[in-house]
């Protein structure tokens, strides 16, 4: 009924937190290039843990992007 109450995933929590970091830093690589440098990598090093936990989630965004 509501998902609030659902517990996420691992996989899902890393999903969103790279969505996120992702987003964060290009927007902030118009302002501060260090800072947006820091948060892709940051993103990378997650999505690099994503594919070692061979994660769907990650294959399915990589074909719709």
């Amino acid at each position: 009924m509501f998902k609030i109450f659902e517990n996420k995933t691992k996989e899902e929590r890393l999903c969103e937190k790279y969505s996120w970091l992702m987003q964060r830093s290009y927007k902030l690589a118009l302002f501060d290039k260090e800072k947006s440098d820091r948060l892709n990598d940051r993103a990378r090093k997650i999505m690099a843990e994503l594919r070692r936990m061979n994660c769907d989630l990650v294959e399915a965004k990589s074909e719709t992007a």
